[in-house]
């Protein structure tokens, strides 16, 4: 792979990477950058443990171009959630959960930080740039501005909001009782798996109305998302700035935005 592409995967993720610093509370502190920088790196990471383990449970299945065999629904679909789905998003949140707890996680109160949507936003970017570069690499010459830009609208933006997704539901864990937390994240984990196959299912086979579904379920994301982005990282911020008030408004604010 060489410079010229490489670049543009990097490329690729820049723009959904400015918008979650854009919109993130507080100061770009040494410790923001530094989490940033480690959350790219797991993304990448993630990548090549993908890559070790894919081989192992499908040693016949070509990464680049699986092939299917038997009906095309039921390969279609083993392919968006399992093959793909599945694997990458336990790749993907095994990290974010280590590294939230390494770093997003408040031990005294035993409640997640809002920087676990940070460390979850750019793991997802990390590895969209990683697996954006390697299909650029793999298409034609004449075909790689197109799939630059297809990957950067599509293929970046569905994991950002996947990841964004999964690690919003961290910070809502905090208010559920502790003994329902890990069923809560479990089942966190599997709205990824199901994000991630979905988007998958409707772009495999690369028709009109399949890609047109996709760009519906994600646009529904999108509202969900900016939603509890603003209840629990926003609104969140100002209410531990002001302890009184959060003390007085918590159980309510909790009780309208879950």
């Amino acid at each position: 792979m060489n410079v010229e592409v490489a670049s543009l995967g990097f490329l690729s993720v820049l723009p959904w990477g400015a918008f979650l610093i854009l919109l993130f509370p507080g100061k770009n502190t040494v410790q923001r950058i530094f989490l940033v920088l480690l959350a790219l790196f797991l993304g990448y990471l993630s990548t090549e443990i993908v890559l070790k383990l894919h081989p192992i449970f499908w040693p016949d299945v070509k990464m680049a171009a699986p092939k299917r065999s038997g009906h095309i629904l039921t390969q279609t679909a083993h392919i968006a959630f399992i093959q793909a789905g599945m694997m990458e998003e336990f790749c993907k949140g095994s990290l974010i959960f280590f590294a939230g707890l390494l770093f997003a996680f408040d031990w005294k109160r035993y409640t997640f930080k809002k920087e676990i949507v940070l460390i979850g936003g750019f793991v997802a970017l990390g590895f969209a740039g990683v697996e954006n570069a390697n299909y650029i690499f793999n298409a034609k010459e004449e075909d790689r501005i197109a799939m630059f830009v297809g990957r950067t609208i599509r293929s970046s933006n569905a994991h950002f909001l996947i990841n964004l997704c999964f690690s919003l539901a961290f910070l809502k864990s905090n208010f559920k009782e502790s003994k329902e937390r890990p069923v809560y994240l479990f089942l966190a984990f599997l709205l990824a798996v199901s994000q991630h196959g979905l988007f998958n299912f409707f772009v495999l086979p690369q028709s009109r109305f399949g890609g047109w579904l996709s760009t519906a379920l994600f646009v529904g994301i999108w509202v969900w998302i900016a939603r509890d982005f603003r209840a629990f990282v926003r609104e969140r911020e100002i209410l531990d700035d002001t302890p009184v008030e959060a003390e007085i408004l918590e159980n309510a604010d909790v009780r309208e935005t879950t």
